[in-house]
């Protein structure tokens, strides 16, 4: 066996290793789920809007996959919950969201927006 072909093992094999962490990890800090909203300003949210800032916690999650399984997962009572509670509050959420225009958007925003997503992607859901 070659000096470069034992080499490579042997880095691979150490690449592996580092990648399934040691058993100290077990006790460490999970890490941060890309789920996690982040804490919201309600001073950043409209007013008429404030009132859907812990729906939005709940809902608005960034990660395509994550809110995915978070609809797929919700019991149709918590779904219906969602869609009564936004239904009379979509179109001044997207006229806030617009208000945004091509700049960067806040992260309040961002968040109800990822929202109206979650409520989207329950199309056909009971």
């Amino acid at each position: 066996m070659s000096k470069r072909l034992v080499a490579g093992l042997l880095f691979g094999v150490a690449a592996l290793g580092a990648c399934g962490g040691s058993a100290d990890s077990a006790d460490s800090a999970p890490p941060a789920r890309a789920s996690a909203v982040p804490s919201l300003d309600p001073q950043s949210v409209p007013a008429d809007l404030r009132p859907l800032i812990p729906l939005a916690r709940l809902w608005g999650i960034g990660d395509d996959v994550e809110r995915l399984a978070k609809v797929d997962g919700a019991t149709s009572a918590e779904r219906a919950e969602l869609r009564r509670a936004v239904a009379p509050h979509q179109a001044r959420i997207t006229q806030w969201l617009d208000s945004f225009g091509q700049g960067l958007m806040s992260q309040e925003a961002a968040t109800y927006m990822y929202m109206q997503l979650a409520i989207e992607e329950m199309t056909g859901l009971p």
